[in-house]
């Protein structure tokens, strides 16, 4: 695995690049909308800025490290940032992993620009980057059984998914623990093109 951090990568419609100061409040402003936040957030979020302020901007001090791998999603066509995507160190309660070139992902965007193709466009080119030039190994992640969006997506994006096993998983604005399905893509299945994306 090659530790090169979240490069800027550019997509027909979009600038993924590391997150900027100026992105902060725009990227808090979008979490807090309960149709964003609703299957996305497994940590507190505070709905007041000034007591948000201080992890968003530790978030910040570390953004262009080498071993971070966040963009946020910036449209060209107005240069607004639209959303956030990341692939981080991948966590399981049920297995310890301790290879980090096992990797989780997670994105939101603004309700404003979904169903545009925007996220598929963005993730389409973080899993092109992580696969061929990050190289890691493996990407586990999952997607709120409800969340039929979501879990469209990872399919349309190549993922696999365990039909075996779903797991529940506690989100933070939702009282009791949410099934979900379990993906996965290995790095050898998406070189080899068998998981075939849909264009």
């Amino acid at each position: 695995m090659n530790f090169l951090g979240s490069k800027t990568i550019e997509t027909k419609r979009l600038i993924l690049r590391a997150t900027e100061e100026e992105d902060l409040k725009t990227i808090w402003e979008i979490l807090c909308i309960p149709e964003v936040n609703k299957y996305y957030l497994t940590c507190k979020l505070s709905f007041d800025w000034e007591k948000e302020k201080p992890w968003q901007y530790k978030k910040l001090q570390e953004a262009k490290s080498k071993d971070k791998f966040q963009w946020s999603i910036i449209l060209k066509s107005n240069n607004e940032c639209i959303g956030q995507i990341s692939v981080h160190e991948a966590h399981d309660e049920d297995e310890e992993i301790t290879d980090r070139s096992i990797r989780g992902i997670g994105w939101f965007i603004s309700p404003k620009y979904q169903r545009q193709g925007l996220t598929y466009e963005a993730a389409s080119a973080i899993l092109d980057y992580m696969f061929h030039e990050v190289e890691i190994k493996e990407i586990k992640t999952g997607a709120a059984i409800d969340n039929e969006a979501s879990w469209k997506l990872m399919e349309k994006l190549g993922f696999i998914k365990d039909r075996n096993n779903t797991k529940k998983i506690k989100y933070t604005f939702i009282d009791n623990p949410v099934e979900i399905y379990l993906y996965n893509m290995s790095r050898e299945n998406y070189l080899k093109g068998s998981n075939k994306r849909i264009k």
